[in-house]
């Protein structure tokens, strides 16, 4: 069987993709909070602090995540997905500026993909491209040794 680049990933890695998504896409709700003025390592430290706290408030908020673990993707609702990608969408810029330099291009790789699944009307099949596996392992990564996050398998 011949695959393509652009092929979609198996089902239970498109459901860690787009869990991951969320937690991404909900952290422009407190982007203000990751400003910081002090040396670099402090700096470097407050941004990855005040980007864990985003991702955990607002995905507590929206009901994607309980007690730093992230809900099964099957029982997110459509309505809560589809608000996450338009905040993405509408708030790259801000997701970008916000991420910790370690996770700089996979955000901008996953603000690209959040662009693809609206333009594909919410499909939850839509391909990964630009954002690569690559990239998903690292925010998984930065997510569960910088925040403390858990995620539903």
């Amino acid at each position: 069987m011949r695959t393509s680049k652009f092929a979609v990933p198996p089902r239970p890695l498109r459901e860690s993709v787009v869990l991951i998504c969320i937690a991404m896409a909900l952290v422009a709700a407190a982007s203000a909070a990751a400003r910081t003025t002090t040396a670099s390592s402090t700096a470097r430290q407050a941004d990855a602090k005040s980007w864990c706290k985003a991702v955990i408030d607002a995905n507590t908020k929206a009901g994607t995540m309980k007690n730093k673990r992230f809900v099964s993707f099957a029982t997110v609702p459509l309505s809560a997905y589809k608000r996450i990608v338009n905040e993405a969408v509408a708030n790259g810029a801000k997701y970008i500026a916000l991420a910790p330099a370690s996770i700089k291009t996979a955000v901008k790789h996953q603000i690209a993909y959040f662009k693809n699944i609206k333009a594909r009307n919410y499909s939850k099949t839509t391909p990964l491209a630009p954002m690569t596996l690559a990239d998903v392992k690292k925010i998984t990564d930065f997510e569960r040794t910088q925040c403390g996050i858990k995620f539903s398998t």
